[in-house]
C-alpha cells in the first residue's frame, strides 16, 4: 500500500482531488455573502497550478513562449477567470458576443504562447478551441444540465488525454492530464447531490484552456495524434445526444444525467484510445 502511495501519479491524483475539495470548501466559506457561489470554481485553477509546479517545477521568469510554459499560462488564465467571475458577483453579466470575444482572445493567446509562433495550423487549432469552449460553457451554465455536468465532461476529456499520453509513453503529460481529471472530478463531487456552485469563467478558461494546452503539447511531440484528439472532442457533444435520447425514450429521463454522460462518453474514449494505438504504430513505422 505504502509503495503504491510513493508513486508520483498516485500522489498527484490523491492530493489533486483532496486539495480541490478543501479549496472549494474554503472559498465558499469565505464568500458567505454569495460571492463564494461564483468564485468557488477558482479552486480548479489553484489546484492545477499546484499540480503543474509539482510536476514541472518552478517556471522561468520571464516565462518562455513555448509548450513548457503551461504553468505560467495557467496562472494567467486563472487570474483572467477570477476577474470575470468577480464581475458576476458585482452583478455585471456578459452578453454572448462578449463571451465569444473572450474565448477567441484566450485561444489566440494560448496558441501563440504555447507554439511560440503563428502559422497556418494555428487557425484550425483555434477553431477547435472556440467550438469546444463555447460548448463547455453552454453545458456548464444550462439550467437543463445536471449538477456539474460541464466539470464532469471536462474531467472525462482530461482522463482521455491521460490515456492518450499513457499509450504514447509521454509520462509528464500523462500525469498532468490525470491530475487535471482528479481536480475536475473533485469540483464535480462538490456539486453533489445538487448544484452548489456556479460554473464560472475560472473553470472554463483554466479547465478548458489546460486541456487545450496539453493537446498542443502532445500534438507537437506526436503529430499523428491529431485524429485521436478530434475523436475525443466528441465527448462534449454527448450532452446533446443525451437530451435527444431522453426525448425519444421516456424511461431514460429517469436516469441521472451524469450517469448517461458517463455511459455515452465511453464510446469516443474507446475510439480515441484505439486511434492512438494505431497512430503510435504508424509513427514507429
Amino acid at each position: 500500500m505504502f509503495t503504491l502511495l510513493d508513486t508520483l501519479i498516485v500522489q498527484v491524483l490523491i492530493f489533486s482531488f483532496l486539495g480541490t475539495l478543501a479549496l472549494t470548501a474554503l472559498i465558499s466559506f469565505i464568500g458567505r455573502d454569495g460571492s463564494g457561489f461564483f468564485l468557488a470554481s477558482a479552486s480548479v485553477g489553484l489546484s492545477f497550478t499546484w499540480v503543474c509546479s509539482f510536476i514541472l517545477g518552478t517556471p522561468d521568469f520571464p516565462p518562455e513562449f513555448n509548450n513548457t510554459a503551461i504553468l505560467s499560462a495557467t496562472a494567467c488564465l486563472l487570474l483572467a477567470g477570477a476577474i470575470l467571475d468577480f464581475s458576476l458577483v458585482q452583478g455585471k453579466k456578459f452578453n454572448h458576443l462578449i463571451l465569444v470575444i473572450i474565448i477567441l482572445m484566450s485561444g489566440i493567446v494560448i496558441t501563440t504562447w504555447m507554439k511560440g509562433r503563428v502559422d497556418i495550423w494555428s487557425l484550425p487549432i483555434l477553431l477547435g478551441w472556440s467550438i469546444v469552449a463555447l460548448t463547455i460553457h453552454r453545458i456548464g451554465t444550462a439550467e437543463t444540465s445536471g449538477p456539474g455536468d460541464g466539470a464532469l465532461l471536462l474531467g472525462i476529456a482530461a482522463f482521455g488525454l491521460g490515456i492518450i499520453a499513457w499509450i504514447s509513453n509521454i509520462a509528464v503529460d500523462r500525469d498532468l492530464a490525470f491530475g487535471l481529471c482528479a481536480i475536475l472530478i473533485g469540483f464535480f463531487v462538490c456539486n453533489l447531490p445538487r448544484p452548489r456552485f456556479y460554473f464560472g469563467y475560472s473553470i472554463l478558461l483554466v479547465g478548458g484552456g489546460s486541456l487545450y494546452m496539453l493537446a498542443i503539447r502532445l500534438v507537437e511531440q506526436v503529430p499523428s495524434l491529431i485524429p485521436a484528439f478530434i475523436i475525443l472532442g466528441f465527448i462534449f457533444f454527448t450532452d446533446s445526444t443525451s437530451r435527444y435520447l431522453q426525448i425519444h425514450f421516456r424511461l431514460i429521463s429517469y436516469i441521472p444525467n451524469s450517469i448517461k454522460l458517463l455511459v455515452l462518453t465511453w464510446f469516443p474514449l474507446a475510439l480515441a484510445a484505439l486511434t492512438t494505438v494505431v497512430a503510435n504504430k504508424f509513427s514507429i513505422s
